[in-house]
């Protein structure tokens, strides 16, 4: 027998035995999956799509293919094409979920609840979370909240869920009980870049930069396609002083949208911060032509005009933008700094109030009201303001000698009280 006869032999024997094995290579759904599995989505859906090309009617490769868009967040395609498809949600339950999911992703979060109220076939896990991602977005934030809460309660547990709890309590403020459950989420899932982005955000309130960079620089190992967490990371760069940092951190952003104004801004903004004022002044007034009255843009440009010595300018955009972002401190600080540079004290004193209630995690603001409590001869609350400066710059030079200041005039009320109060008793 020739070797070519024994090859084709040993050929038709291994097809024989593994018939699948042949099938397998050539199953555009198994292709698809894999390709799924491995992240490559429009790959995935390709393959889907030949599926369907021999069997439009192929509930796994139509769901499938729906998973895969949603994957890329085409839920606008996911809503249209299911509702078109001839898929039954009531019958499928993970078309169900994305059915209900696509209704929140587009802006219909009240579609999305009533279609949850009327299919009972999703899984808990994917109801509890659409239903309270739901409530957030129709600002009924506390009863999500408390549907998660009660769900935890019962003993059910998902890191998803913890991911949504935690995100929740980190936009109340409140931050310890918000961090453990976004730890949770963040070891539970390692592919989600939302996790530690979260996680990184709630830090950065509590003023802890560096923690909140390593957690975003985590999030962009996960997804590094993501231009908000670059954008993140330039402006926890530039609170920690590495302007460059951050400056190299929005060229991503901006070879995506060269002409994006938010990224403009904040290259502007950074500009300014790193000493290059003149550079980062021409191209907000290019953004402030783009996006007339932008409030981000106003108060990058007051900051940059107060730091030209343009009081007058800076303080006319710098009251634009908080009276457009009265919520915002580091705007309301901003236009505190410039009445405390021009010697509006009280003035000055409101607006960092304002900005300490809402968030106390800056260490600018509390130098600046620490400044003008101490102008104001309002000692006891200086004496606070510089406690808690301290703790953002120690070592500060300028702090100390405010300290020695305060305690010198502080000593000298506790003293003549003290004269007071014998002379009283005498």
């Amino acid at each position: 027998m020739s070797c070519r006869l024994v090859n084709l032999s040993l050929c038709v024997i291994i097809l024989t035995l593994s018939p699948s094995l042949a099938l397998a290579a050539s199953d555009p759904i198994s292709l698809a999956q894999e390709a799924y599995s491995a992240g490559n989505y429009e790959s995935a859906i390709r393959w889907y799509d030949e599926a369907l090309g021999t069997n439009p009617d192929d509930q796994i490769a139509l769901t499938g293919r729906f998973t895969a868009i949603a994957a890329l967040s085409r839920w606008e395609e996911v809503v249209n094409g299911i509702t078109s498809s001839g898929l039954e949600p009531s019958e499928n339950p993970e078309v169900a979920s994305l059915l209900a999911e696509g209704y929140l992703k587009t802006g219909k979060p009240d579609d999305a609840l009533r279609y949850l109220d009327e299919n009972s076939g999703i899984s808990k896990t994917d109801d509890l979370r659409i239903r309270a991602e739901a409530l957030v977005a129709l600002k009924r934030e506390s009863e999500a909240l408390s549907l998660l809460t009660k769900a935890e309660g019962s003993g059910f547990k998902d890191h998803r869920l913890s991911l949504l709890t935690g995100m929740i309590l980190s936009g109340k403020q409140n931050l310890t009980a918000a961090i453990p459950y976004l730890e949770a989420a963040v070891a539970g899932l390692p592919h989600d870049p939302k996790a530690p982005a979260s996680l990184g955000e709630a830090v950065a309130s509590r003023g802890l930069y560096e923690e909140a960079l390593s957690f975003y620089r985590k999030a962009v190992e996960i997804d590094g396609n993501n231009p908000d967490l670059w954008l993140e990371i330039a402006y926890l760069s530039s609170r920690l002083g590495r302007h460059d940092e951050a400056l190299s951190a929005l060229d991503y952003p901006l070879s995506l949208s060269p002409s994006d104004p938010d990224y403009l801004n904040a290259k502007a903004y950074i500009l300014f911060l790193s000493g290059r004022g003149s550079e980062g002044l021409n191209m907000a007034e290019e953004v402030m032509r783009l996006i007339p009255g932008d409030p981000g843009v106003m108060d990058t440009l007051g900051c940059i005009l107060l730091s030209e010595g343009d009081t007058e300018g800076a303080i006319r955009y710098l009251k634009q933008a908080a009276d457009l972002l009265p919520g915002d401190p580091e705007v309301l600080t901003h236009l505190a700094d410039a009445y405390r540079t021009v010697g509006r004290d009280k003035e000055a004193q409101d607006l960092y109030q304002r900005a300490i209630r809402i968030d106390g995690s800056s260490g600018t603001t509390w130098l600046g009201y620490a400044e003008v409590l101490l102008r104001l001869g309002r000692y006891p609350e200086a004496a606070t303001a510089i406690s808690e400066a301290y703790s953002f710059y120690p070592g500060d030079t300028k702090l100390i000698s405010w300290e020695q200041e305060a305690d010198k005039v502080l000593i000298e009320w506790y003293l003549k009280e003290e004269e007071k109060n014998k002379l009283s008793e005498s």
